[in-house]
């Protein structure tokens, strides 16, 4: 029996009687779908008429006809009445899954998985399967698979082999749990392989190439490496393999939560590094990441086994392949420094320094002497934020023609040091110190700051990363002055400038003591030779501070010392015995980052005791303590107040004389805090004198006037003095207030000239009156902005030039040492030389990339903490900071520089170095020429100095200076584990541990070499 769609509306229970109208013959039982239409391929045997079979419970044949009302009238109309529909019988899930599963088995003759396909595959009830597919109904796909994989019917299969499997095709396996998870893994698969393929495109990003003509390419080039080149390619692999980043990171954790907050193994790192691997083996050229690791490895001296071994794991290219990347690297650096230097509105400072080492013959013989290797090593630095006018080279012409010169004297020197300046600066580092050791005190280093950055500042350089540009190095020797030109048209022939093209324009050359009088000494020379060029004239030199600074600590250390027994409280040599610091082994020369710390910290506990003093407290510590308790603590106007004091009293060279002369700031008034404390009276009697006193023309002894003074409170009073300009100094330069740092310059020409270390008066005495005299104020403003450089960027982190310069020929001097080689030579010219720079920060660098700081090898809280306990009461055991009349103990009563330098100027010695500097200037200008230009050795007793302290070798110990958050910080680095990885490379380079065979066709290329410096 076969029902229309508007019959069927009359729907019913079974044995409900339906209208005679129904009555229908019936039709042979047929199949739902029809023709083949939809399912062309399906047999004749499934074609069905479109009509809806009804099963029999549903047929009307058999049911009974409604009684008729024996009181209705037959001559009434249709009953109004509403017939009322009969109850719907309620039949459980179970009910209607065995109807169903018996329609389709008796009625159908279908299995269940023909029902599942074929009604997947129909287009019939469209808008049901849109419903379906959309997702909007009460049970969706992902509800039918999640029971389909956890049926118990399937549980058999999940031992299957063909579980997860992608060798299998999953419409070829039967069982339920295999078809379900082999389908899964396969799209997963086939998804990943997709996003591998866009991740290495040539548009991903991930692409560099040592040599390329596609311009789409990216060429290796050092800003690709470093810092940002993990953070890049996790970018890249986030955006373009996103299904293969979730898999990858959520395999490497057990908790999501983990993702972000594990700081071991970060999954993200991880995940990257995996990631990146995997597409560096699906194709060579996605090798951004593995080509920097490899650099990095190159870097830092990785074995060559297991540069070999990573190699082929995947992780880096082959040896020869980074090879020829430095090399390719050494090329484009020399190409980028020649497009700077020959740009007309751009400027740089090249800064030099020899190189050396001591080359043994491990076979020695004729032709294989051992031998002093020598050279020269320079770096070209962008200077940005300049006047370029400035750099004029009439208008310094004029300048020096005017011959000012001639008219300085030392009480213009005296006026150009601003004594207002050093008080602020000396009153705000007595401040400093305060709070950085009395943690109460600890809150006002913010507003301590500000004032550094307001009213101490003369000169602050704005805080940017400074650019370099290593320059191939030179076998040529500084000492010999035709040598040393040679060098120096060398290194001008990098940046563009020859003879027959240059700028017209002063170049500034900056270098060491010994480097800056040569410089001068050649400009002496070659002043008649025809251009500008060739006379040197456009070159500027300039004395770097870095070599100025150490040999001022070297003269401290020399003056303040004293005798090997150590009984002088005041000598520094005392304090350093008291918590175990060695002696050191050449007081001319001393080691310099080590010993700047001790220095400074003894200063600071001087300056503790002598706080101490002022508040009247025997322990510092416990009386902020007790004032932080009541809530007593002195604020920072009153600091100030007792800080200007402290600085007259204990620093100033009036505050030394008056402890010499055992005068008080108010006689009137004994308790006075202007006053120094007086201690207990001195009652050892006085040391005989070395020289013994002049006797009488009868025999009698010259009679010795009674001292009233305070030797050792004096001597004490040197040191802070001299200790305190010299870290000064190191926190200007950190900080980049080359102004500051240029005040304290100028007072360091008087104490050099009062000390041995006289050459450096010279250098000094050119450098102030080239500045104050021979430049514009423009000029001098940029000369001493390049002075200092910053090659991070941040805040504190300023250097002098020739410090870089001094750890970069440290690593350089390594490699040649190890292999035996000359300084120019083309392997270390063109793979070292200019690449050394990147490769020393390449470390720093991508170790910050990865989340890791740097190690910072720095005294630790504990040991200093103890040793300011003992020095503190060494200090107040002995009464140094109070003043105690007659005390003495050695006939030399006076140690003060400052003073003995003045005396030494004015009496001569200023006037010879004008003669000597002024009498050979101008030659080429002048009608006459000087038939003599030397100068007698009775002459100028400045040729009679001691070598220059920049002939002796280096410092043994190498360190930073860092100026955060008010605190000098002192940073070891370790030059032999450097030196160390760096030579391990040029051993494996130099016994042939790496072939070509290793190299990879994509990137293998040749490079020239470039001349080789002769």
């Amino acid at each position: 029996m076969v029902l229309s769609e508007q019959q069927l509306n009359l729907r019913g229970p079974p044995q409900t009687p339906v209208k005679n109208i129904l009555d229908i013959p019936e039709q042979p039982t047929t199949p739902w779908v029809t023709p083949q239409s939809h399912f062309p391929s399906y047999p004749a045997s499934l074609s069905v008429n479109s009509p809806i079979y009804v099963p029999p419970p549903y047929q009307c044949a058999s049911c009974a006809k409604r009684p008729a009302d024996e009181n209705r009238s037959p001559m009434a109309g249709p009953s109004r009445k509403r017939i009322k529909p009969p109850a719907q019988v309620e039949r459980t899930i179970q009910d209607k899954l065995d109807m169903f599963f018996d329609f389709i088995a008796n009625e159908l003759n279908w299995t269940y998985g023909d029902v599942l396909f074929h009604t997947s595959c129909s287009s019939y009830g469209k808008k049901s399967d849109s419903h379906f597919f959309h997702g909007r109904g009460t049970f969706t796909t992902a509800h039918i698979l999640h029971n389909w994989l956890h049926h118990p019917f399937g549980r058999d299969g999940r031992l299957s082999p063909l579980m997860f499997t992608l060798d299998t095709p999953y419409i070829n396996i039967k069982p339920v749990r295999p078809a379900i998870t082999s389908f899964a893994a396969q799209i997963v698969a086939k998804q990943m392989a997709h996003e591998a393929e866009e991740a290495v495109k040539l548009s991903s990003g991930l692409h560099v190439s040592i040599s390329s003509k596609d311009p789409q390419e990216m060429l290796v080039s050092w800003p690709n490496i470093g810092s940002a080149t993990f953070e890049h390619t996790r970018e890249v692999i986030k955006r373009l393999q996103p299904l293969t980043w979730s898999l990858v990171v959520n395999t490497a954790v057990r908790q999501k939560k983990d993702i972000l907050t594990r700081k071991t193994r970060p999954p993200e790192i991880v995940a990257t590094n995996i990631i990146s691997i995997m597409n560096f083996s699906r194709s060579s050229q996605a090798n951004l990441l593995p080509l920097a690791t490899g650099i990095l490895f190159f870097g830092s001296s990785v074995n060559f086994d297991i540069f070999r071994h990573h190699s082929h794991i995947g992780n880096v290219p082959a040896y020869s392949t980074i090879l020829c990347a430095m090399r390719v690297l050494s090329n484009r650096e020399g190409e980028d420094t020649l497009a700077h230097g020959l740009d007309l509105s751009t400027i740089g400072v090249i800064r030099l320094d020899n190189v050396q080492n001591y080359h043994r013959q491990r076979d020695p013989g004729i032709g294989r002497e051992n031998k002093l290797n020598i050279g020269l090593a320079a770096t070209y630095f962008e200077i940005e934020d300049v006047d370029i006018s400035a750099f004029d080279l009439d208008n310094k012409r004029d300048r020096i023609a005017e011959g000012q010169r001639k008219t300085l004297t030392t009480e213009k020197l005296i006026s150009y040091i601003d004594s207002s300046h050093l008080e602020t600066v000396g009153m705000l580092q007595w401040i400093n110190t305060l709070l950085h050791y009395i943690p109460e005190l600890a809150y006002l280093k913010d507003h301590l700051s500000m004032l550094y950055s307001t009213r101490a500042t003369k000169q602050q350089l704005p805080i940017k990363p400074t650019k370099i540009h290593p320059l191939a190095s030179s076998s040529r020797n500084e000492t010999v002055l035709t040598d040393f030109k040679a060098a120096l048209h060398d290194f001008l022939g990098q940046i563009g400038q020859t003879p027959e093209k240059f700028k017209r324009q002063i170049i500034p050359i900056g270098g060491d003591g010994l480097t800056f009088d040569k410089m001068l000494m050649l400009k002496e020379f070659l002043q008649l030779e025809d251009n500008e060029f060739e006379s040197l004239e456009i070159m500027e030199p300039l004395l770097e501070w870095w070599h100025t600074l150490w040999t001022d600590l070297s003269r401290l250390y020399g003056a303040h010392w004293g005798d090997d027994l150590a009984t002088d409280p005041s000598s520094l040599g005392h304090s350093a015995a008291k918590i175990g610091r060695k002696k050191p082994s050449n007081l001319k020369k001393v080691d310099y980052y080590p010993n700047a710390q001790l220095a400074y910290l003894v200063l600071d506990v001087r300056m503790l005791d002598c706080w101490r003093i002022h508040y009247g407290s025997d322990d510092i510590f416990a009386y902020f303590t007790e004032k932080a308790c009541k809530n007593e603590l002195p604020t920072f106007e009153d600091l100030e107040i007792s800080a200007r004091q402290l600085y007259r009293n204990y620093i100033s060279s009036r505050g030394q004389q008056r402890a010499m002369l055992g005068i008080q700031v108010n006689p009137a008034c004994p308790n006075s805090s202007a006053n120094i404390p007086i201690g207990s009276r001195w009652t050892e009697e006085r040391q005989k004198p070395l020289v013994p006193p002049k006797q009488k023309k009868n025999g009698a002894a010259k009679p010795t006037d009674e001292f009233k003074g305070d030797q050792v409170l004096a001597r004490s009073i040197s040191f802070m003095r001299d200790t305190f300009l010299s870290r000064e100094a190191s926190i200007a330069m950190a900080d980049g207030d080359v102004g500051r740092l240029y005040e304290v310059i100028k007072v360091m020409l008087f104490t050099f000239a009062g000390s041995t270390h006289t050459n450096y008066t010279a250098y000094l005495l050119e450098t102030i009156t080239k500045l104050e005299m021979e430049c514009s104020d423009e000029l001098k403003k940029a000369l001493l902005h390049l002075s200092l450089v910053n090659l991070t960027g941040r805040k504190g982190r300023f250097s002098a030039g020739d410090y870089i310069q001094e750890y970069f020929n440290r690593l350089l001097e390594a490699v040649v040492h190890r292999k035996g080689s000359n300084y120019g030579d083309a392997f270390i010219r063109n793979v070292w030389s200019r690449n050394l720079a990147q490769v020393a920060c390449l470390k720093n660098t991508w170790l910050g990339g990865v989340g890791l700081a740097s190690h910072a090898a720095r005294h630790t809280g504990a040991k200093t903490a103890a040793e300011v306990r003992i020095l503190l009461a060494v200090y107040q055991e002995t009464e140094l900071h109070a003043l105690r009349p007659g005390r003495i103990l050695d006939a030399d009563l006076y140690v003060d520089d400052f003073t003995k330098g003045f005396v030494k100027l004015s009496e001569g010695k200023l006037k010879k170095w004008i003669h000597k500097t002024t009498r050979a200037r101008g030659l080429k200008n002048r009608n006459t020429i000087v038939s003599n230009l030397n100068v007698s050795d009775d002459e100028d007793d400045l040729l009679n100095d001691v070598l220059s302290s920049d002939q002796t070798d280096v410092p043994t110990h190498f360190g930073t200076m860092e100026f955060i958050n008010g605190e000098l910080v002192f940073t070891s680095v370790d030059m032999d584990e450097e030196a160390a990885q760096i030579i391990q490379l040029v051993d494996d380079e130099e016994n042939g541990l790496y072939s070509d065979e290793d190299s990879e066709d994509l990137v293998d290329s040749t490079v020239d070499s470039g001349p080789e410096d002769i």
